[in-house]
């Protein structure tokens, strides 16, 4: 009975890195840096992604609720390349959105949905990026 019970979390664990490699897929893609063949330069990218990524966000929200459109449209211009060379499209394209839409000069209720949903998004890939880190890093 024990047996089964551990059989069946390790399915369990299985199934759950399965799908967090779907998500993985969903959120990122490495295949423009992994054409450099060098797995150190692809780790320090993701980890200097997710060590400066929060502040420029927090900085881009906080512009945001001071009503500085110009910083929110700097820091989104500045985010979407790092973005970018992972391949995040769904952030890639909020980040684009709130760079053209801060342009206007002109706060709206899509401009406001956005900067707040960049973070949560943000959120999301950084914990696949983290498994996906923890996976490269691992010993064969």
């Amino acid at each position: 009975m024990i047996e089964e019970y551990l059989i069946s979390d390790s399915q369990l664990l299985l199934t759950k890195k399965a799908n967090m490699t779907i998500t993985e897929e969903r959120l990122f893609d490495l295949a423009l840096l992994e054409q450099m063949d060098d797995e150190n330069f692809i780790i320090q990218i993701i980890e200097i992604f997710l060590l400066d990524t929060p502040a420029d966000l927090a900085i881009m929200e906080h512009a945001f609720k001071d009503g500085d459109l110009d910083t929110v449209c700097k820091t989104a211009h500045k985010l979407k390349s790092s973005t970018g060379m992972l391949q995040a499209n769904s952030l890639f394209g909020m980040l684009g959105n709130i760079e053209k839409l801060s342009k206007t000069g002109i706060t709206s209720s899509q401009l406001t949905e956005l900067v707040q949903s960049s973070s949560v998004e943000f959120n999301q890939l950084k914990n696949a990026l983290k498994l996906h880190l923890h996976d490269i890093k691992a010993p064969e």
